[in-house]
């Protein structure tokens, strides 16, 4: 499956605290590659980079598997 990835670059709105606490809990929650590619559909790639230090270490490990299969797809495609 070819998932779209968001192409708007980070504002400086995008980049606010908030917005990074608010995208790091939804990257917290994620229990899915698919919702992973949900986010990465929604949120500037900036922003998620961001966002992804702030999740505890076992769900970053779990996020980059999820990416990696996500970018294998893509390249596929």
């Amino acid at each position: 499956m070819n998932y779209h990835i968001c192409d708007l670059e980070a504002t400086p709105e995008w980049l606010k605290m908030e917005s990074i606490d608010y995208i790091a809990e939804c990257l917290e929650t994620c229990e899915t590659l698919e919702m992973v590619a949900d986010l990465r559909e929604i949120f500037p790639r900036q922003t998620l980079r961001s966002a992804s230090i702030k999740v505890c270490e076992a769900q970053r490990q779990r996020l980059i598997n999820w990416l990696q299969v996500l970018n294998q797809q893509d390249q596929v495609a």
